[in-house]
């Protein structure tokens, strides 16, 4: 339920979130994303079973991450992605102002689970040289309810990356995987540097020293920190603090 009134340029694109829907059916999620609201940013979405969410919840870590690098993203974009066993065909369209900035995000997210192993098993009986056919979805991409699930989703995929665990890591390794972070969006939301030094078990404040050293050190990215460390244009989210660890 939305506790403020939608956009006016987001409520024009409701009858087309519903028409998409009924054109493609139930296997086709369509979400409106309203980037004011976040990390609550979901103001519309249809067939909502495909990723389990539903109004109110959070973006995914792509959308993260192309938030954070606007500049440098297509408006639209085509992919294939996956999720707990789904491979879902999807689609993201970035909705700006007169000025160019996001206001929105209109997305749709096709599960082609069962066209692909039609596909393969098609593939597998008229196959003359090899076995089967392949569909490689990009990589997996996190949706989930809760912005702290997207962002320890984050964390984990860098930690993979890297082949090791925040213990076995020195403080190098640990400032990489700030910036990592970093550079794909998580910080743009608030309280993520709480979740993230309980994640490598540092101090918040230590946090906020490496984002601090690595932005004073990114050419041409000169985004203010708040006296807390904070980006200016975070985005408030719950979680507990990580205490006094070092």
């Amino acid at each position: 339920m939305l506790k403020q009134p939608l956009d006016a340029r987001l409520q024009t694109l409701l009858p087309v979130v519903q028409g998409l829907a009924e054109m493609f059916g139930p296997d086709c999620e369509v979400v409106l994303h309203d980037v004011g609201r976040l990390p609550h940013s979901i103001v519309a979405i249809e067939n909502g079973a495909v990723t389990g969410r539903t109004v109110g919840d959070v973006p995914t870590d792509r959308m993260l991450r192309n938030l954070r690098n606007p500049d440098e993203t297509e408006d639209v974009r085509l992919y294939v992605t996956s999720r707990d066993g789904q491979i879902l065909k999807s689609l993201a369209v970035t909705l700006r102002d007169e000025v160019g900035e996001p206001f929105g995000l209109l997305g749709l997210n096709f599960d082609i689970s069962e066209i692909v192993h039609a596909q393969r098993a098609l593939a597998n009986v008229t196959a003359g040289d090899r076995l089967g056919g392949s569909a490689a979805p990009e990589a997996g991409e996190i949706f989930a309810a809760d912005i702290r699930e997207v962002v320890a989703g984050m964390i984990a995929k860098i930690l993979a990356e890297m082949g090791k665990t925040p213990a076995a890591m020195s403080r190098e390794e640990k400032m990489e995987v700030v910036k990592r972070l970093e550079e794909r969006g998580a910080f743009l939301v608030k309280r993520s540097a709480e979740q993230v030094a309980e994640a490598l078990d540092l101090s918040r404040y230590t946090i906020f020293s490496y984002l601090k050293e690595i932005r004073h050190g990114e050419a041409g990215d000169a985004r203010p920190l708040r006296p807390s460390g904070r980006p200016a244009n975070a985005v408030r989210t719950t979680g507990r603090s990580s205490g006094g660890k070092k």
